[in-house]
């Protein structure tokens, strides 16, 4: 995929998360090692929209033209950035599948997606930064699945704009929206976690539901895009948290298929933040599990146990009360936060089916209840009222998707 620049472009842009830091496209190529037999053409237009966003100025026009329902897809006002579409053919048909791909990071969210919908196809994204493959045990993990059951796609589109990175979430979805024509998918299912979706990293309560009624059936802009052109998008884990994703991938850990952390060389450090929290929350759900405390006792781990809010918060208050071996740096440092009475943390919220395209629904709905208890009016209460006294009080919306 190569970016031809014109009169209003530019190579400076914002990232489509967080807090919007500022990032330089090198210019380079978008490369991927698959190459498309055949890929809708609303399909091809958001995969170049995800991906150049940032850096669009007055007008995009596309490879082959695409039709009024991506172009009607981001006249949505929550995108910030308004450019003309200048090739469209209303007669282009909508795109639509029957199979369902799990973009899939190979941590314990995505995991529990694997365990529930174990037919979904796995697309697995490898990193190229600077001409060489960024090592990943999920590789392997994926590679070793049958030809009909998963793939692995390299890709340098993740550090082709300085600092590295993806442009925005929806770049995750990138390989799995190349290989969905070709394969047949309906839907992409990702692993998205309440935390991510509803609570603002563990800060504050955001209510999604309202927001459909201006960003789209899927209460987010960038989601809803993918639902108006054929090819929705959602996360069978909207409404659980980790303490679920992590029970139900426990089978994949056992079997060391699991790593939410790569750095060393590819696996998981037990040093940093993320394998920190993973071990406190595995501690809840696996009580044969003993986690390796000590290396956790260094400054990183405690300036993020300090930092308020603190970063998935909720997960930590809800294990401080339950572990009763916790070490005391870490049991101190978390002493400020509120307890949660019920075990909503534990069970699923199920309203957040409604955000799902219709067609999957059911099916989604059904299956997640096979597994996952549901959240009564008195979890759902608690939850609602998560606040801890420092929450930040402003959410952007579509934070923290991926």
């Amino acid at each position: 995929m190569r970016a031809v620049f014109e009169d209003g472009d530019q190579y400076l842009g914002h990232r489509q998360e967080g807090a919007g830091a500022v990032i330089e496209y090198s210019g380079d190529d978008i490369t991927f090692d698959y190459e498309t037999r055949t890929i809708h053409p609303d399909i091809l237009g958001l995969l170049c929209l995800i991906i150049f966003y940032p850096f669009i100025g007055r007008r995009v026009l596309f490879p082959m033209p695409v039709s009024t329902r991506l172009e009607q897809a981001f006249s949505n006002e929550n995108f910030e950035r308004q450019f003309s579409f200048d090739n469209i053919d209303p007669g282009i048909k909508a795109y639509s599948g029957t199979r369902m791909a799990l973009a899939f990071g190979g941590g314990t969210d995505s995991s529990a997606v694997r365990a529930m919908f174990p037919e979904a196809f796995v697309v697995h994204e490898a990193h190229i930064r600077q001409g060489r493959l960024v090592p990943n045990h999920t590789h392997s993990i994926v590679h070793d699945l049958a030809v009909d059951r998963g793939r692995v796609v390299h890709t340098n589109q993740r550090f082709v704009s300085a600092p590295g990175g993806w442009h925005g979430w929806p770049c995750s979805l990138a390989t799995a929206l190349l290989l969905a024509t070709d394969y047949n998918f309906g839907i992409i299912l990702t692993g998205a976690v309440l935390g991510a979706t509803l609570l603002n990293s563990g800060a504050k309560y955001w209510n999604r539901f309202t927001a459909t009624e201006t960003q789209g059936i899927t209460g987010n802009h960038w989601q809803s895009a993918f639902n108006q052109i054929g090819i929705p998008v959602f996360s069978p884990v909207h409404g659980a948290s980790e303490f679920l994703t992590t029970q139900l991938s426990i089978p994949y850990i056992e079997s060391g298929e699991v790593f939410s952390c790569d750095k060393l060389h590819g696996g998981e450090c037990k040093l940093c933040q993320k394998c920190f929290r993973r071990d406190v929350v595995r501690a809840v759900v696996d009580s044969e599990y003993k986690p390796p405390w000590s290396s956790y006792d260094h400054d990183d781990v405690h300036e993020y146990l300090e930092a308020r809010p603190l970063h998935m918060g909720h997960l930590l208050s809800f294990a401080r009360d339950r572990l009763d071996n916790l070490p005391e740096f870490l049991r101190s440092r978390l002493e400020d936060l509120p307890p949660i009475s019920t075990d909503w943390p534990l069970r699923v919220h199920t309203r957040t089916f409604d955000l799902c395209d219709e067609t999957w629904r059911g099916t989604i709905r059904s299956r997640v209840l096979d597994h996952l208890a549901p959240m009564e009016p008195a979890h759902i209460a608690e939850m609602e009222s998560w606040n801890p006294a420092g929450s930040a009080e402003h959410h952007r919306p579509g934070n923290g998707e991926a």
